[in-house]
């Protein structure tokens, strides 16, 4: 017969056993922005840059079924303002503002290079005040260099 300890570690290995081999570890900055690199987006194993966003838990992601907008908002909810769309994160792809959230649907992972969410208090200070529900950062690949 088994003891418990024994039990535990073979119910931990066997669980080790079944999950990915490398997990995504986004880096976190000390401002609380939260950095997928290509490298960690690749171990992620999602297809595009809304599975991304999803799978990093800092945002609830909706589309409704009777093909009307995509819906973003962020989980914190620090918006204090009643709009409909106050705590919608605002989408910058290669430094662009992309007003439809469905635009992550089209990014395909792989073409990603850097993907940054930003909450709303650290967003509004660096993208200014349409920013008070976070900022979703995209630089793909193909961005044109800006130096």
């Amino acid at each position: 017969m088994r003891t418990l300890g024994q039990s535990c570690a073979a119910l931990a290995l066997a669980m080790a056993a079944c999950g990915p081999a490398h997990q995504a570890q986004p880096t976190l900055t000390p401002d609380g922005a939260l950095v997928y690199t290509a490298d960690e987006i690749a171990k992620m194993q999602v297809a595009t840059a809304w599975d991304v966003v999803a799978r990093s838990g800092r945002m609830n992601l909706a589309e409704a079924s009777d093909g009307s907008s995509a819906v973003i908002r962020n989980r914190r909810g620090h918006s204090s303002i009643l709009f409909p769309s106050a705590d919608m994160p605002l989408l910058i792809i290669d430094g662009a503002r992309v007003l439809d959230p469905r635009a992550l649907q089209e990014i395909s992972a792989r073409t990603i290079e850097r993907l940054q969410m930003i909450d709303g208090m650290q967003a509004a200070l660096t993208e200014g005040t349409n920013s008070g529900g976070g900022v979703i950062a995209i630089t793909t690949k193909t961005a044109p260099d800006s130096t």
